[in-house]
């Protein structure tokens, strides 16, 4: 793997991090109000929150290099050769198409916008780019929008590929990512029991409450 190139939009992690000061503040002021006994639980869901920001906003991106490209997803890793790429498009995200299964690959890391994003490109930010005889560009290949950018890069990188006449070495991969999922199902498991425990704590202190407060009354009535 020659030449390699990284692509992750820095918006997913201005998200990432928004959320997770958000969970932050929230599980803080549960602190603070019900004591770390009280937050244990609020802290227990909000590293559930903070894993799904991370695998949505941080862990995607896209890797480009002279032989292919790999497409790192939440929770799934592909490896494709240029050799086998058919077609690269852009709608809902990048993706490119298999030449040998017939298979759309989408890019979680380069997300199109929204479809009337492309009535605010401007005529100069076109130039260059392979448009159709309106001079029209779709939402997702606009050069503003991740998915835009990078699919500028991929067919760039295939041009290159094809103009030369490289020969093949990639042979096509999929990879589940079993340690994020583990970890995931993990962090869920550990906050169920810590909702658990901590509802049957909640319980056994209102119970005992109620029972103080019978004895008391029937203190007050002798």
């Amino acid at each position: 793997m020659t030449n390699a190139e990284t692509f992750r939009p820095r918006s997913g992690y201005v998200m990432a991090f928004s959320a997770f000061f958000a969970i932050s503040a929230f599980s803080y002021i549960n602190i603070l109000d019900y004591g770390f006994d009280g937050g244990v639980t609020s802290i227990a869901w909000g590293l559930v929150l903070s894993a799904i920001f991370y695998l949505i906003f941080i862990h995607p991106k896209v890797v480009f290099f002279d032989e292919g490209l790999t497409i790192v997803n939440p929770l799934k890793t592909i490896t494709l050769g240029w050799h086998d790429v058919d077609d690269i498009d852009a709608r809902f995200t990048m993706y490119v198409v298999n030449k040998i299964s017939g298979d759309k690959i989408h890019a979680f890391a380069a997300q199109a916008p929204g479809r009337y994003h492309s009535r605010t490109v401007h005529p100069n930010e076109v130039k260059g780019m392979r448009v159709g005889d309106s001079g029209m560009i779709r939402a997702g290949e606009s050069p503003r929008t991740s998915s835009g950018a990078a699919t500028a890069i991929a067919r760039a990188r295939l041009e290159q590929f094809q103009r030369f006449e490289s020969q093949g070495t990639i042979t096509f991969s999929s990879e589940f990512n079993k340690r994020a999922a583990i970890a995931f199902v993990a962090l869920v498991v550990i906050a169920l029991v810590t909702q658990v425990i901590h509802s049957k704590a909640t319980s056994a202190r209102l119970s005992s409450l109620r029972a103080l407060a019978l004895s008391l009354r029937l203190k007050r009535r002798r």
